[in-house]
Parts: structure tokens; C-alpha cells; sequence
């Protein structure tokens, strides 16, 4: 009768098959933080966008003004323009003359991109939006599978997300 000895190691085969599934746990996981990382990206803009919607419309109600902004104005105009969401006075259909704006605000859109369907208007009487329905898309770079978020202006001037 042979004495086999109890020999714990690992053989060539075993090793290389545990190293290969660690290496797909870690290649899954690192796709998985990738997304979730550009997906709360996008959330911080849409939320920073939102604030900012609704800050505008705020000043429209109250009538909130600075001593920059004629008392003639009627409308807020809401832009952004490379990464600043701007709000300004404007009376009829043309903006007014000289610097009278509310707030400017410089919005974090690195590897984001926003589209919005329509201007932004609200009326200084009612705070209400008079372009009819305007939707704005939030979206990541494209690196991910395509994140997107949309925040929907509806007529009568409510601000809320989708």
C-alpha cells in the first residue's frame, strides 16, 4: 500500500481558471461604475437644470427684478448657451436692450449634452410658459449606453420631470 501525502497547492489549471473569473468579476463591475457614474452625471445636470427653471419662473411670478430690469418687462427668457443657463427680461418678441438679466448660472455639462425643443418663455404675469410645451434632454456622452433624462415645461407653466 502507498502513503499519499496530503498536498494542499494548487495545480497550473486551477489558478489560471480562478484568476480569469476575478478578471471578469472586475472587468463587469468596472462597466457597471462606469454607467452608474456618467448616470448620476447626468442627474446632477438635469437637477441643476430644474433648480435653475424654477428660479426663473419664480422671478416671473414675484416679479423679483433688479434695478437693471425695466418695470415694462412682460416676459423671462431662459438659454443656455455653452454651459451658462441664462435668464433674461424681454418685452413683445426682441429681448431688451443692455445687460438686464436675472441670474447667469454656469452649469456642469462636461461629457453631457442638452437639447431643448423650443425657447423657454414665462410670463411675468402668471409665471406661466407661452411657448406651449417645451421639453429639455439631458444626456451623457455616449460612452455608456445612452443615458438620458427629460424635464417637460407644460402650458400652463409647471415645471417636472420624466
Amino acid at each position: 500500500m502507498k502513503n499519499k501525502k496530503n498536498n494542499f497547492g494548487f495545480t497550473l489549471i486551477e489558478l489560471l481558471v480562478a484568476i480569469t473569473i476575478g478578471m471578469l468579476v472586475v472587468g463587469v463591475g468596472s462597466v457597471s461604475l462606469n454607467k452608474f457614474n456618467e448616470g448620476q452625471k447626468v442627474e446632477a445636470a438635469r437637477q441643476e437644470i430644474l433648480a435653475n427653471l424654477r428660479l426663473a419662473r419664480n422671478y416671473a411670478i414675484t416679479e423679483q427684478f433688479n434695478e437693471d430690469v425695466p418695470a415694462n418687462t412682460d416676459r423671462v427668457i431662459v438659454t443656455i448657451v455653452n454651459g451658462t443657463m441664462v435668464a433674461k427680461s424681454q418685452r413683445g418678441d426682441t429681448p431688451l436692450s443692455g445687460d438686464q438679466t436675472f441670474f447667469s448660472k454656469k452649469i456642469n455639462l462636461k461629457n453631457i449634452s442638452v437639447t431643448i425643443s423650443n425657447p423657454i418663455k414665462f410670463s411675468v404675469t402668471d409665471g406661466r410658459s407661452i411657448d406651449g410645451i417645451v421639453q429639455i434632454t439631458v444626456k451623457g456622452d455616449g460612452s455608456s449606453d445612452n443615458i438620458s433624462k427629460i424635464i417637460i415645461i407644460d402650458n400652463s407653466g409647471l415645471i417636472y420631470e420624466q
